[in-house]
């Protein structure tokens, strides 16, 4: 723990103007300090998991960190991924959430589904199940196995910058 020794009012007056100074600045230095620590660790670490997963690079690359939102009781950082395919639907919702099974349909009356199988093979379909995607909540089970270390490294980047503005 540091220890300030202060000689003289003056010294005192100048340690007061320091305070007030890290005072004003605390809220931008909390939303950088939790910034820090959502892009280089969480977002880092829940990209990771997604390349494992085979999630497409498309996918991967449409995850941030979004608004970082402070009240006085806690600071709450949003993630956000957003892909989305050209008719509308949200595929990297689809992925971290999942899907149910469901009936697929041609987009036109008396219209046919055309697909290229693994084989090489063109088939088509008047409508078929297609399996749902299974739910992997990718984020929000980061976010959980690393809350302990956020909270210890977000307490850290915050006493390191009291420090150094303080002159301790």
């Amino acid at each position: 723990m540091a220890r300030i020794v202060i000689n003289s009012v003056a010294e005192l007056k100048a340690f007061q103007a320091k305070i007030r100074t890290l005072a004003a600045a605390f809220p931008f230095i909390q939303t950088n300090a939790v910034l820090d620590i959502a892009q280089e660790d969480v977002l880092q670490q829940i990209k990771k998991k997604m390349n494992l997963n085979n999630f497409s690079d498309k996918i991967i690359d449409a995850t941030f960190v979004g608004p970082i939102v402070s009240t006085p009781d806690k600071i709450q950082v949003h993630y956000i991924s957003n892909y989305e395919s050209e008719n509308g639907f949200d595929v990297s919702n689809a992925r971290e959430e999942g899907t149910r099974d469901h009936f697929i349909r041609p987009k036109k009356p008396g219209g046919s589904l055309r697909w290229e199988g693994d084989d090489g093979a063109v088939h088509f379909s008047k409508g078929h199940e297609v399996s749902g995607i299974e739910r992997l909540l990718i984020i929000e089970k980061t976010i959980q196995e690393n809350e302990a270390e956020i909270t210890t490294e977000y307490g850290q980047s915050l006493a390191d910058y009291a420090s150094k503005a303080l002159g301790v």
